[in-house]
């Protein structure tokens, strides 16, 4: 059985964005290169969920 992952709108959206900030066109990206975007743009996720976290707790 494929694992089979559901993905927001917003991380879809950030998933597309970051294949055209790297000239790649979202629908006719390889799926080597559209698991590489989803990487960046999960981590990217990660790194503004932290932020503001830090943020929040230093106020």
């Amino acid at each position: 059985m494929a694992n089979v992952i559901i993905k927001s709108a917003e991380r879809e959206a950030l998933t597309n964005k970051v294949a055209r900030d790297f000239g790649y066109d979202p629908s006719r990206m390889s799926a080597a290169h559209r698991e590489q975007a989803e990487a960046v743009a999960a981590r990217s996720m990660e790194a503004h969920r932290e932020l503001k976290r830090m943020e929040e707790r230093h106020r």
